[in-house]
């Protein structure tokens, strides 16, 4: 008597978890980046906020200025906001990110 152990290929185990390139995980994680970052966005009349696109692996703000304020707010708008929002988001909350895009996936992330 014997067995038999079939384990699926890292393609197959990637599918079943939505992990393939551009798949839904990325576009999963891609959409928290954006919606969790909109508190840290420099605010005068919301252009900068609303006036973005989100691809599956990346956020564009489309405002002419947005290049400017990425590199140069001082935060004079108030609290969490000003330059480099996306990556000053990530410091806060990036623990919460990666826990639910583990949820996401059916794993679970070191932080849980």
């Amino acid at each position: 008597m014997g067995f038999q152990i079939k384990i699926d290929s890292f393609q197959e185990m990637a599918l079943k978890r939505n992990l393939q390139k551009n798949g839904q995980a990325q576009q999963f994680f891609t959409n928290e980046v954006a919606r969790l970052s909109d508190d840290y966005i420099p605010l005068d009349t919301g252009m900068l906020k609303n006036n973005k696109s989100v691809d599956s692996n990346k956020i564009m703000y489309k405002s002419p200025y947005a290049k400017k304020q990425w590199y140069k707010n001082k935060g004079a708008s108030g609290g969490q906001r000003g330059k480099e929002w996306t990556n000053r988001m990530w410091a806060d909350r990036g623990s919460e990110i990666v826990k639910s895009v583990a949820n996401f996936v059916g794993g679970r992330s070191k932080w849980q």
